[in-house]
């Protein structure tokens, strides 16, 4: 029988692997403790366009494609709903934001994915503005949190996901066994916990924490995510996700009054509209400097690798990115530069 390969984590990044690990018939098996600190919070928002520099985001045209099939594909398996189509509508700050919109919109570039603009957009009146709007026409957000527990609760059932602390002192290394169990490959999906992780401290991952309300409102509209400052997500029942805040070097989950008034300040900048508070959660995002993802194997012990540092835009990346790692695990692919671990070996 084939040694499987151990996932730690069970977040969107050790989940999407092990989907992918099932698709090459790899079998695995995967530890997580049961907290989970940024991809059961996340909102979830799949936009193609960043939107502070008005610049489409890092490999979006082989990305979209790829959230498509791979979310797609969990709607057949569960029977469920998670991919939902939902235009993103941006409040432009200034002449200049609208100005550089213009100019975006006539470049093959964005056809497909920004609504040229026309008097609606420029008048429009459910959001406080003094420039116009903008609207981003091929986006999606996912339920996260149902996601997630609905592909956790399936590999509970198959026994190849255990709910436990992972242990460093029972980790052998040099000879791939775990508790004493073998392994052929070993890949560390653990978040910010990746902060403390002894075989990959030197790389240059950063707790950062976010916050985000949920508010209850029936005069937002439900059928746009608005954005300017923060992001304001209908996700049902005149219940909208309002986020998010961002705090270095932060990994806890404490709740802030500091963030919960700052992201009420940009709503009612965003919106005059009544709303009623009736959560605020808090996550912990792994990011890193260069704003690229960790991937893998260690310079020094082989068959231990690291998949990790996803950041806020996980759920766009992971798709492709997982699908190029299990392809660089059996040997068919090299790791994209930009996102190789081989770029920070000069720390070690």
């Amino acid at each position: 029988m084939k040694e499987k390969t151990l996932i730690i984590g069970a977040g969107i990044a050790g989940l999407s692997i092990s989907i992918r690990l099932e698709e090459q018939n790899i079998p695995y098996l995967i530890i997580d403790k049961g907290e989970n600190y940024s991809s059961k919070i996340a909102a979830g928002i799949i936009n193609p366009v960043v939107f502070r520099r008005m610049a489409l985001s890092w490999r979006i045209t082989e990305l979209l494609p790829e959230v498509l099939d791979f979310y797609q594909k969990l709607e057949l398996e569960f029977e469920d709903s998670f991919l939902h189509k939902i235009p993103i509508r941006r409040g432009f700050a200034h002449e200049q934001e609208k100005n550089l919109w213009l100019k975006k919109e006539t470049e093959a570039d964005y056809f497909d994915l920004i609504k040229p603009l026309d008097e609606a957009d420029l008048s429009y009146s459910k959001l406080n503005n003094l420039c116009g709007t903008g609207e981003v026409k091929t986006a999606f957000w996912i339920p996260t949190l149902k996601l997630l527990e609905k592909i956790q609760s399936k590999l509970i059932r198959e026994e190849k996901l255990i709910e436990e602390d992972f242990s460093f002192d029972k980790l052998d290394v040099e000879n791939l066994t775990y508790k004493g169990e073998k392994f052929e490959k070993i890949i560390f999906c653990e978040g910010f916990h990746g902060i403390y992780n002894p075989y990959f401290s030197y790389l240059p991952l950063q707790a950062t924490k976010g916050e985000l309300l949920t508010v209850k409102s029936s005069e937002i509209p439900e059928n746009e995510s608005l954005n300017r400052k923060c992001f304001v997500l209908p996700i049902g029942n005149q219940l909208f996700k309002v986020g998010s805040t961002y705090k270095w070097d932060s990994p806890n989950t404490d709740l802030s009054e500091e963030a919960q008034i700052e992201l009420c300040s940009h709503l009612e900048n965003l919106v005059s509209s009544n709303y009623e508070i009736v959560n605020h959660e808090a996550g912990v995002r792994p990011t890193v400097l260069d704003r690229r993802p960790l991937l893998g194997e260690h310079p020094k012990h082989k068959n231990i690798f690291i998949y990790n540092g996803l950041g806020a835009k996980g759920y766009l990346i992971t798709p492709l990115l997982s699908k190029e790692f299990v392809e660089y695990l059996c040997g068919k692919r090299e790791l994209d530069r930009e996102v190789d671990i081989k770029r920070y070996e000069e720390r070690i």
